[in-house]
């Protein structure tokens, strides 16, 4: 059985082959139309082939279109379906295709490359992101509770809303201007890397168990444990890339 892409090459071709075909009897016709009005019914036979090949033309191209355009949707959903069940994807990078919707939680993903990629909403529950790159990405609202993103590059990432509860920042490259965790969730044991600009932690948000509500870092009494230079106490609960529950 012939290849899909053989397939689309010959039924170009012939596609082609009957455009020129029909062309030529669609033009024959109109110069004996006006050079010989006595042969009428020549005339009108020519016409008409001509216009059914060149209708036989639009269908078979509205065919191929609509062949070539499943067959890349059944590649795609194939491509998702088995990122969904795969449990280890070192290296991976969706390059320019949709992962809005994919639930990579709990998938091992070291060095990952994710630059540019709309990852708004995507969910990254206890995920091992080592040395992942996310550089402008839009990680707006992400779930990465408990996600491991030691080493990471988050140059120029919108984290802003991001869900970073008992994450893993260790090591990150965070002190870069257009990277915000503005309204990002964390608490005591969200583990920020050495040195980190301490504005961007003060725009972060922490649960207030006795306000009921989510209060700026800057406004809370735990902010001192997130002062740039120092680990704060959540890093003693990540060890080896791991966290100890």
């Amino acid at each position: 059985m012939p290849e899909t892409g053989a397939w689309s090459w010959a039924l170009l071709g012939m596609l082609i082959l009957l455009g020129i075909l029909g062309g030529a009897g669609a033009i024959l016709a109109w110069r004996m139309a006006i050079g010989e009005p006595e042969r009428e019914p020549r005339i009108e036979v020519l016409a008409g082939i001509g216009g059914g090949l060149v209708t036989g033309i639009a269908v078979g191209v509205s065919a191929l279109f609509l062949e070539q355009t499943l067959g890349e949707a059944q590649k795609y959903a194939a491509w998702r379906a088995n990122i969904e069940i795969a449990a280890a994807i070192p290296g991976f990078t969706p390059g320019d295709r949709d992962v809005k919707g994919i639930n990579f939680s709990g998938k091992m993903l070291r060095g990952a490359d994710f630059t540019g990629a709309d990852l708004q909403g995507v969910r990254f529950r206890d995920a091992d992101l080592t040395g992942a790159v996310f550089d402008d990405a839009n990680m707006q609202g992400a779930e990465l509770i408990g996600a491991n993103l030691q080493d990471s590059s988050l140059q120029g990432t919108d984290l802003t809303g991001a869900q970073l509860e008992s994450a893993n920042l260790a090591g990150a490259i965070v002190n870069v201007r257009d990277t915000t965790f503005e309204h990002a969730h964390v608490d005591k044991y969200t583990c920020w890397p050495v040195g980190v600009d301490r504005n961007k932690v003060d725009a972060a948000m922490i649960y207030k168990d006795d306000a009921k509500r989510y209060v700026p870092v800057a406004e809370s009494l735990e902010k001192d444990d997130f002062l740039g230079g120092q680990q704060p106490p959540g890093c003693d609960k990540w060890k080896h890339g791991k966290l100890v529950k």
